[in-house]
């Protein structure tokens, strides 16, 4: 897969978006885990079989996954501009003793070019969001990654607005509710930088074009919610929240084996191959 002048083109359009803010749960350990202790098992598991270079993109779940994959013997490139993260995970990673294994990049991804079919494996845990163009992003991953080579990305998403409108409609003033809260969620830059349910799906599809899909998860209703309340110092009844969150997890998972439920989802995760062409047109 060479660089054309379509992708030139296209990674010039792509930046990061202003006000962008990785979900703070992720910095509870505790809270990480809860909520997305299952996914990054399944993706550490099937990042480390037979993966001997990784590219890590971001910094969002504080290197958790930088780290796992060092220390079950992988060569990590990590990618993420905001150096703060940095010295944490290479503390972390000394102490293991795989520190050797991780190799750092103070810089946004879109503007590092590597090798062709330099890597085995890329991780986008939380950073596709950020751009303005995520699809743009998975192709120039898909350059970077070999034959035969994984990716796995999530992204946050919130639900589209259609289906509560048909219902909210019906009631006095229901238009004007749904529409303010649509002008709120483009204004707010923490609402405004998280895809739309139906973007995501969109961007799933778009990556299902340039690499094989083998599994995608939609997870998570209102779990991420109480977490976020809980960890904010002003919210009354915190401590009903923290022992209410996991119990609202297993009822997440319990919920959403319902298909309609899926499309309230609040998180997609996808875990991709870059197959060996056969016959295969690939629009990068």
């Amino acid at each position: 897969m060479v660089r054309t002048m379509r992708s030139i083109e296209e990674e010039a359009r792509v930046h990061r978006i202003d006000g962008a803010r990785a979900e703070a749960f992720l910095a509870d350990p505790a809270l990480a885990d809860l909520l997305e202790g299952d996914i990054l098992k399944e993706l550490v598991a099937w990042g480390t079989d037979g993966v001997r270079r990784a590219l890590v993109v971001g910094l969002e779940d504080r290197g958790r996954i930088a780290l796992a994959l060092a220390k079950a013997g992988v060569f990590v490139t990590v990618v993420e501009p905001d150096e703060t993260l940095h010295e944490a995970v290479k503390v972390a990673a000394e102490q293991a003793r795989c520190g050797i294994q991780l190799n750092f990049y103070a810089s946004d991804y879109m503007k590092r070019d590597f090798a062709a079919s330099g890597f085995d494996l890329a991780v986008f845990y939380a950073t596709l969001s950020r751009y303005n163009e995520p699809l743009v992003v998975l192709k120039k991953a898909a350059r970077e990654l070999r034959a035969g080579g994984r990716l796995f990305a999530r992204v946050r998403v919130r639900p589209t607005l259609a289906p509560m409108a048909r219902l909210v409609g019906r009631l006095p003033h229901g238009a004007q509710v749904i529409r303010k809260a649509g002008e709120l969620a483009v204004r707010v830059p923490q609402v405004r930088s998280i895809l739309t349910l139906p973007d995501g799906a969109a961007l799933l599809e778009g990556a299902g074009e340039v690499f094989k899909v083998e599994r995608t998860v939609r997870y998570h209703l209102v779990a991420p919610l109480l977490g976020r309340l809980g960890s904010l110092p002003a919210v009354p009844g915190r401590q009903w929240l923290a022992r209410a969150l996991p119990l609202a997890v297993k009822a997440d998972a319990l919920a959403l084996r319902a298909r309609p439920m899926t499309y309230l989802a609040t998180h997609l995760a996808l875990f991709g191959v870059k197959e060996l062409g056969l016959g295969r047109t690939f629009r990068l």
